[in-house]
Formats: structure tokens, C-alpha cells, sequence
């Protein structure tokens, strides 16, 4: 159940990365391109920020990589111990 969470949250956050590339590359886009206003050109800019920050929060861990690992590590014990791997349903 936690792991559906986890994928869950990973998926929505690497939307928000993509959001944050597609933004970055409209700003640098105008920026290159031409004439610049610059309301428009901060407004792309705080747009991109935006999407970035929440992004990066949400693919950042949020314990130690020495917690992350050993809870791997319970979860593999479990999982061989068991035999099969439990459906994630029952």
C-alpha cells in the first residue's frame, strides 16, 4: 500500500518536472527570440520556479539513504521469507 503511495507521488512530481521544462524552454525561447518584455519574461521565469520547487521537494527523499536502505533491506527479507510475493490486494 505505502509503495502504490510512493509511485503515486513519484509520478505526480515528475509531471511537475516536465511542467517546469516545458515553462523553461517557453522563457528561453522568448528570451532568444526577440523583443523582451520583461513582466512576461518574469512572469515565465516565476511560472517555471513554480513548477520546479515542488518538483524537487517531491522527488527528494525524505529520510537518510542509511534508513532507505535498510527498510529495502527488511522488505527483500520479508519478501524471500514468504516464498512468493504477496499481492499487494490481499
Amino acid at each position: 500500500m505505502v509503495d502504490d503511495y510512493t509511485d503515486v507521488m513519484r509520478t505526480f512530481s515528475l509531471l511537475f518536472a516536465f511542467i517546469a521544462l516545458v515553462v523553461l524552454a517557453m522563457f528561453l525561447i522568448y528570451v532568444i527570440r526577440g523583443p523582451v518584455e520583461p513582466l512576461i519574461a518574469a512572469g515565465l521565469f516565476v511560472s517555471f520556479l513554480a513548477c520546479a520547487v515542488p518538483a524537487l521537494f517531491l522527488l527528494k527523499p525524505f529520510e537518510p539513504p542509511e534508513e532507505l536502505e535498510r527498510r529495502r533491506e527488511e522488505r527483500e527479507r520479508r519478501r524471500s521469507s514468504s516464498g512468493e510475493p504477496r499481492d499487494p490486494g490481499s
